[in-house]
C-alpha cells in the first residue's frame, strides 16, 4: 500500500479555488469528469470508465506521490467546494519531461480557472519543486489549450505523441516563467 501523503502539505491554494489530492471520497467527482462527453472529446488518454478505474488512478496517485513529492494530480474545487476538475502536474515516464494537465467540466470553462490553476502549477513546480522546464501536450484538435498555454508563458515546440496518439507540445522553461509574473498576476483578477 502507498505510503500515505499530508494532505495539507500538498493542497493549493488560489484566489478562487482549492487544489488538494485526490481521495478515495472523489471517484464520483473523477467518474463525472470522465462521463463528461464534451470534455472526454479532448482527451489524449482514455477517461475513468468505472469505479475500480477511478479506485485505480486514486491509488496510483498516492503511490506516485510518496515516490515524487510534490507531483501529481489535484481534485480542483471553488471556494464553496464545488467540483470542478482536475489538474495535474506528473513526471512523464517515457522521456525526461515534467507534465502538467488539466480537465475542466463544462460549467467551468471560459471562467478563467484553467489559467488560475495552471499558473499556480507553474509556481508550483518552478518556485517549489525547482524544475527547470514544464511541457504541455494537448489534442491538435484542442483549440483551447494552445492559447491558454501561450498565455502561461509557453512556446510552440512542435508536435509528439501521448498514449499512442498525436499531440501538440508546448514548453515553459523557467527564465521565461520569471518573466511572465507581471502576466501572471493579472490574470489572476480574470473571471469575476
Amino acid at each position: 500500500m502507498a505510503e500515505q501523503h499530508d494532505v495539507e502539505r500538498d493542497t493549493i491554494g488560489t484566489r478562487r479555488m482549492r487544489l488538494r489530492p485526490f481521495g478515495r471520497r472523489d471517484l464520483g467527482d473523477l467518474l463525472a469528469l470522465g462521463g463528461e462527453a464534451r470534455v472526454v472529446r479532448h482527451l489524449l488518454d482514455n477517461p475513468l470508465s468505472g469505479v475500480a478505474d477511478a479506485a485505480a488512478f486514486v491509488l496510483w496517485d498516492e503511490r506516485m506521490r510518496s515516490e515524487h513529492p510534490g507531483f501529481g494530480f489535484w481534485h480542483a474545487s471553488d471556494r464553496a467546494g464545488g467540483f470542478l476538475g482536475m489538474f495535474s502536474l506528473v513526471p512523464e515516464a517515457d522521456r525526461d519531461e515534467v507534465g502538467i494537465g488539466a480537465r475542466l467540466l463544462p460549467r467551468a470553462w471560459g471562467r478563467g480557472y484553467a489559467l488560475e490553476g495552471g499558473a499556480a502549477l507553474c509556481g508550483h513546480g518552478f518556485a517549489t519543486l525547482g524544475l527547470r522546464r514544464i511541457e504541455g501536450l494537448c489534442a491538435p484538435q484542442n483549440r483551447s489549450v494552445p492559447q491558454l498555454l501561450e498565455r502561461l508563458g509557453f512556446t510552440a515546440a512542435g508536435e509528439s505523441s501521448q498514449f499512442g496518439r498525436p499531440a501538440l507540445r508546448f514548453l515553459l522553461a523557467r527564465e521565461d516563467w520569471r518573466g511572465v509574473r507581471g502576466r501572471r498576476r493579472a490574470m489572476s483578477s480574470i473571471g469575476d
